[in-house]
């Protein structure tokens, strides 16, 4: 009878750790799918292919950016999209880390970091922003994820006025 608890407490012990060890791998084989299903939708805005960003998108999707009004749906995310493009602004880089990924059934949510650098026409050096974002992934019926709901924002403000530091009172 000892022997025979010893040894289902041993499978138990067995089928505990493989469960965590698939987990794990599953986990990390859904960020390597986010990481590289992002970069590729980047790599597409910093070439200006719109069309070819799009299909990383929801139909319904919904963009929360920095210091502008929600959009949503492809359609209106690619008016956005084309008329950043088209003010003349160049994204010199984008740069984006994913800390976290986490999901159940057909969702999966991101938390990173971004960092990017915009050439702004009539501005000599580059406006560089750091940066947090969330994007929310839902599973197609092909299977492929795609953004259904993204929210970023800087962590300094663009346009607040910089402050010298040699003239500051430290109040």
């Amino acid at each position: 009878m000892k022997n025979n608890i010893i040894l289902f407490l041993g499978v138990t012990l067995l089928l505990q750790s493989t469960c965590i060890l698939i987990g794990r791998e599953a986990k990390e084989d859904l960020k390597a799918i986010v990481e590289d299903t992002g970069n590729k939708a980047e790599q597409c805005f910093l070439s200006g292919n719109v069309d070819a960003m799009l299909q990383y998108y929801c139909d319904d999707a919904i963009s929360m950016p920095n210091l502008h009004p929600m959009v949503r749906g492809k359609a209106d995310l690619k008016r956005k999209t084309e008329a950043i493009l088209a003010s003349g602004l160049k994204f010199a880089s984008l740069e984006s880390t994913t800390l976290d990924v986490q999901g159940s059934g057909d969702l999966d949510y991101e938390v990173g970091t971004f960092r990017q650098a915009i050439l702004i026409p009539g501005v000599k050096l580059p406006l560089e922003q750091k940066g947090k974002y969330v994007n929310i992934w839902r599973r197609q019926p092909s299977g492929k994820l795609a953004i259904a709901v993204e929210s970023y924002n800087s962590e300094t403000d663009p346009n607040a006025k910089k402050t010298d530091p040699s003239t500051a009172t430290g109040r």
